[in-house]
Protein backbone atom coordinates (compact mmCIF):
# COMPACT_ATOMS: atom_id res chain seq x y z
CA UNK A 1 0.00 0.00 0.00
CA UNK A 2 1.57 3.45 -0.95
CA UNK A 3 1.89 6.41 1.51
CA UNK A 4 -0.70 8.35 -1.20
CA UNK A 5 -3.57 5.61 -0.40
CA UNK A 6 -2.51 5.47 3.45
CA UNK A 7 -3.03 9.44 3.16
CA UNK A 8 -6.70 9.13 1.37
CA UNK A 9 -7.59 6.86 3.48
CA UNK A 10 -6.97 8.72 6.17
CA UNK A 11 -9.78 11.68 5.13
CA UNK A 12 -12.59 9.06 4.60
CA UNK A 13 -12.03 6.31 7.62
CA UNK A 14 -13.62 7.17 10.99
CA UNK A 15 -11.52 7.87 13.96
CA UNK A 16 -12.22 6.24 17.25
CA UNK A 17 -11.27 7.84 20.40
CA UNK A 18 -12.12 4.46 22.43
CA UNK A 19 -10.34 1.41 22.06
CA UNK A 20 -12.67 -0.55 20.52
CA UNK A 21 -15.37 0.81 18.21
CA UNK A 22 -17.72 -1.10 15.24
CA UNK A 23 -18.50 0.09 11.92
CA UNK A 24 -21.21 -1.44 10.31
CA UNK A 25 -20.47 -5.51 10.54
CA UNK A 26 -16.82 -5.11 10.99
CA UNK A 27 -15.63 -4.66 14.28
CA UNK A 28 -12.09 -3.37 15.88
CA UNK A 29 -11.00 -3.37 19.61
CA UNK A 30 -7.39 -3.28 20.97
CA UNK A 31 -7.21 -3.63 24.51
CA UNK A 32 -5.19 -0.51 25.19
CA UNK A 33 -5.65 3.13 24.69
CA UNK A 34 -1.98 4.31 25.48
CA UNK A 35 1.07 2.51 26.10
CA UNK A 36 4.02 3.42 27.36
CA UNK A 37 7.54 0.99 26.73
CA UNK A 38 11.43 1.06 27.84
CA UNK A 39 14.42 1.20 25.27
CA UNK A 40 15.39 -1.74 23.93
CA UNK A 41 12.41 -3.60 25.04
CA UNK A 42 9.23 -4.82 22.83
CA UNK A 43 6.18 -2.95 22.24
CA UNK A 44 3.14 -5.32 22.08
CA UNK A 45 -0.32 -3.53 20.92
CA UNK A 46 -3.01 -6.22 21.11
CA UNK A 47 -5.77 -5.43 18.67
CA UNK A 48 -8.33 -7.70 17.42
CA UNK A 49 -11.05 -7.37 14.60
CA UNK A 50 -14.41 -9.32 14.14
CA UNK A 51 -16.27 -9.37 10.98
CA UNK A 52 -19.49 -11.42 9.35
CA UNK A 53 -17.85 -12.27 6.64
CA UNK A 54 -13.83 -12.64 6.98
CA UNK A 55 -13.30 -13.38 3.37
CA UNK A 56 -14.22 -9.66 2.23
CA UNK A 57 -11.85 -8.00 4.38
CA UNK A 58 -9.19 -7.48 2.28
CA UNK A 59 -5.99 -5.89 4.30
CA UNK A 60 -5.06 -4.51 7.41
CA UNK A 61 -1.69 -2.54 7.95
CA UNK A 62 -0.05 -0.68 10.66
CA UNK A 63 1.09 2.85 10.16
CA UNK A 64 3.75 5.26 12.25
CA UNK A 65 1.46 8.77 11.79
CA UNK A 66 4.22 10.93 12.51
CA UNK A 67 6.32 9.38 9.83
CA UNK A 68 3.66 7.62 7.57
CA UNK A 69 6.06 4.78 7.54
CA UNK A 70 4.43 1.38 7.00
CA UNK A 71 5.67 -1.01 9.89
CA UNK A 72 3.49 -4.00 8.62
CA UNK A 73 1.12 -4.17 5.59
CA UNK A 74 -0.94 -7.33 4.51
CA UNK A 75 -3.77 -8.76 3.03
CA UNK A 76 -6.05 -11.16 4.14
CA UNK A 77 -4.85 -13.98 1.80
CA UNK A 78 -1.32 -13.32 1.59
CA UNK A 79 1.33 -12.00 4.44
CA UNK A 80 3.74 -10.19 1.97
CA UNK A 81 4.55 -7.60 3.51
CA UNK A 82 4.58 -4.89 0.82
CA UNK A 83 6.30 -1.31 1.19
CA UNK A 84 7.65 -2.15 4.81
CA UNK A 85 9.28 1.00 6.39
CA UNK A 86 12.84 -0.51 6.12
CA UNK A 87 13.79 0.23 9.79
CA UNK A 88 10.89 -1.92 10.75
CA UNK A 89 12.69 -4.51 9.25
CA UNK A 90 13.19 -7.96 11.11
CA UNK A 91 11.22 -6.15 13.90
CA UNK A 92 7.91 -6.04 13.16
CA UNK A 93 5.35 -9.05 13.67
CA UNK A 94 1.82 -9.39 13.37
CA UNK A 95 -0.56 -12.23 14.48
CA UNK A 96 -3.03 -12.12 10.74
CA UNK A 97 -5.85 -15.01 10.97
CA UNK A 98 -3.43 -17.41 9.75
CA UNK A 99 -2.08 -17.71 13.42
CA UNK A 100 -4.85 -16.91 15.43
CA UNK A 101 -8.12 -16.01 13.90
CA UNK A 102 -9.13 -11.94 13.95
CA UNK A 103 -5.51 -11.10 15.65
CA UNK A 104 -3.72 -8.09 14.27
CA UNK A 105 -1.57 -7.88 17.32
CA UNK A 106 1.41 -5.67 16.72
CA UNK A 107 4.67 -6.57 18.00
CA UNK A 108 7.82 -4.17 17.59
CA UNK A 109 11.18 -5.75 18.99
CA UNK A 110 14.25 -3.77 20.10
CA UNK A 111 12.57 -0.27 20.99
CA UNK A 112 14.40 3.05 20.66
CA UNK A 113 13.19 6.76 21.58
CA UNK A 114 12.01 7.26 17.33
CA UNK A 115 10.00 4.60 17.97
CA UNK A 116 7.07 6.85 20.05
CA UNK A 117 4.55 8.41 18.56
CA UNK A 118 1.24 7.74 17.64
CA UNK A 119 0.49 3.80 15.48
CA UNK A 120 -2.64 3.48 13.71
CA UNK A 121 -4.20 -0.03 12.61
CA UNK A 122 -6.19 0.14 9.25
CA UNK A 123 -8.62 -2.87 8.22
CA UNK A 124 -10.10 -2.47 5.21
CA UNK A 125 -12.83 -4.22 2.73
CA UNK A 126 -14.53 -3.47 -0.77
CA UNK A 127 -17.37 -1.36 1.63
CA UNK A 128 -16.04 -1.09 5.01
CA UNK A 129 -12.87 0.94 6.29
CA UNK A 130 -11.71 1.37 9.65
CA UNK A 131 -8.55 2.64 12.14
CA UNK A 132 -7.59 2.63 15.51
CA UNK A 133 -5.58 5.06 16.70
CA UNK A 134 -2.78 4.22 19.64
CA UNK A 135 0.05 6.64 21.31
CA UNK A 136 2.91 5.47 22.58
CA UNK A 137 5.44 6.55 24.92
CA UNK A 138 9.20 5.12 24.81
CA UNK A 139 11.11 6.01 28.16
CA UNK A 140 14.95 5.48 29.30
CA UNK A 141 16.00 4.54 32.40
CA UNK A 142 19.69 6.00 32.69
CA UNK A 143 22.82 4.46 34.15
CA UNK A 144 23.63 3.61 37.49
CA UNK A 145 24.72 7.18 39.06
CA UNK A 146 27.97 7.66 40.72
CA UNK A 147 28.79 10.25 43.44
CA UNK A 148 32.51 12.10 43.24
CA UNK A 149 33.47 13.55 46.20
CA UNK A 150 36.18 16.47 46.79
CA UNK A 151 36.68 18.81 49.08
CA UNK A 152 37.13 23.09 48.97
CA UNK A 153 39.16 25.45 49.61
CA UNK A 154 37.29 26.39 52.25
CA UNK A 155 36.98 22.79 53.84
CA UNK A 156 33.67 22.25 53.06
CA UNK A 157 32.78 18.15 51.84
CA UNK A 158 31.59 18.64 47.89
CA UNK A 159 29.55 15.68 46.43
CA UNK A 160 28.41 15.65 42.56
CA UNK A 161 25.84 12.45 41.59
CA UNK A 162 26.03 11.81 37.58
CA UNK A 163 24.04 9.86 35.28
CA UNK A 164 23.30 9.27 31.93
CA UNK A 165 20.93 7.82 29.66
CA UNK A 166 17.73 9.17 30.44
CA UNK A 167 14.16 10.12 28.88
CA UNK A 168 12.67 12.33 29.89
CA UNK A 169 14.22 13.78 32.81
CA UNK A 170 14.23 11.91 35.91
CA UNK A 171 13.39 13.39 39.67
CA UNK A 172 16.61 13.48 41.50
CA UNK A 173 16.48 12.87 45.32
CA UNK A 174 19.11 13.23 48.21
CA UNK A 175 18.94 11.92 51.53
CA UNK A 176 20.87 11.33 54.56
CA UNK A 177 21.51 8.31 56.69
CA UNK A 178 19.09 9.71 59.17
CA UNK A 179 16.44 9.57 56.52
CA UNK A 180 15.90 13.35 56.21
CA UNK A 181 15.77 14.94 52.86
CA UNK A 182 18.48 16.88 51.53
CA UNK A 183 17.15 17.43 48.15
CA UNK A 184 16.30 21.36 48.69
CA UNK A 185 20.13 21.86 49.60
CA UNK A 186 21.07 20.23 45.64
CA UNK A 187 21.76 22.02 42.76
CA UNK A 188 20.43 19.76 39.57
CA UNK A 189 20.72 20.23 36.15
CA UNK A 190 20.39 18.17 32.64
CA UNK A 191 22.79 18.08 30.00
CA UNK A 192 20.85 17.19 26.46
CA UNK A 193 22.56 15.09 23.61
CA UNK A 194 22.16 15.30 20.05
CA UNK A 195 20.23 11.74 20.03
CA UNK A 196 17.96 13.02 23.13
CA UNK A 197 19.25 11.14 26.01
CA UNK A 198 19.86 13.48 29.20
CA UNK A 199 22.80 13.07 31.34
CA UNK A 200 21.57 14.80 34.62
CA UNK A 201 23.90 16.00 37.72
CA UNK A 202 23.18 16.25 40.61
CA UNK A 203 26.11 18.60 43.40
CA UNK A 204 25.21 19.03 47.22
CA UNK A 205 27.65 20.83 49.92
CA UNK A 206 27.66 19.47 53.25
CA UNK A 207 28.23 22.32 55.26
CA UNK A 208 27.65 21.01 58.55
CA UNK A 209 28.15 17.15 60.28
CA UNK A 210 29.26 15.63 56.75
CA UNK A 211 30.34 12.28 58.32
CA UNK A 212 27.70 9.82 57.54
CA UNK A 213 25.39 8.16 54.50
CA UNK A 214 24.35 10.26 51.64
CA UNK A 215 22.26 8.66 49.11
CA UNK A 216 21.25 10.23 45.67
CA UNK A 217 18.17 8.59 44.06
CA UNK A 218 17.27 9.16 40.20
CA UNK A 219 14.00 8.15 39.78
CA UNK A 220 11.41 7.51 36.37
CA UNK A 221 7.65 8.04 38.11
CA UNK A 222 5.74 6.80 35.07
CA UNK A 223 8.04 3.29 35.27
CA UNK A 224 8.12 3.16 38.64
CA UNK A 225 11.65 2.52 38.69
CA UNK A 226 14.73 3.99 40.67
CA UNK A 227 18.31 3.60 40.78
CA UNK A 228 20.49 5.26 43.50
CA UNK A 229 24.16 5.37 44.87
CA UNK A 230 25.09 5.55 48.89
CA UNK A 231 27.95 7.74 49.54
CA UNK A 232 29.77 6.93 53.39
CA UNK A 233 31.81 9.23 54.94
CA UNK A 234 33.52 7.22 57.76
CA UNK A 235 36.50 9.87 58.86
CA UNK A 236 36.86 13.52 58.44
CA UNK A 237 38.43 16.26 60.18
CA UNK A 238 41.77 14.10 60.51
CA UNK A 239 44.81 13.50 58.21
CA UNK A 240 42.75 10.50 57.34
CA UNK A 241 39.34 10.28 54.84
CA UNK A 242 37.99 7.35 53.98
CA UNK A 243 34.77 7.21 51.60
CA UNK A 244 32.74 3.99 51.02
CA UNK A 245 30.17 4.20 47.93
CA UNK A 246 27.40 1.60 46.82
CA UNK A 247 25.61 1.22 44.43
CA UNK A 248 21.76 -0.07 44.06
CA UNK A 249 18.81 -0.47 43.01
CA UNK A 250 15.98 1.26 45.17
CA UNK A 251 13.11 -1.19 43.56
CA UNK A 252 15.17 -4.34 45.79
CA UNK A 253 17.25 -2.00 47.45
CA UNK A 254 20.11 -4.22 46.17
CA UNK A 255 23.59 -2.82 46.72
CA UNK A 256 25.61 -3.78 43.53
CA UNK A 257 29.23 -2.98 44.18
CA UNK A 258 31.31 -1.11 46.91
CA UNK A 259 34.43 1.01 45.98
CA UNK A 260 36.63 2.53 48.16
CA UNK A 261 38.18 6.03 47.95
CA UNK A 262 41.41 6.75 49.92
CA UNK A 263 42.85 10.26 49.69
CA UNK A 264 45.08 12.43 52.19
Amino acid sequence: MSRLFVSLAHLIIILAAAPGFTVGDLEVKCEDSQLTVKVGGDLLIRCHYHFEDESSVTSFNWVKMETMGIIYNSTMNNSSLGQQDPSYRDRAEVWNHGMLKGNLSLRLKNVTLSDSGTYMLSVISPSQSYEMMIPVGVRAIGEQPIIHFYVTDEGVPILVCESSGWFPEPAVTWENGLGLQMTKYAQTERINSTDGIIHMKSTISLDHGHIGNYTCTMMDHNLNEAVSFVFVILIAGSLWNIVIGAAGTIVFSVILAISVYWSW
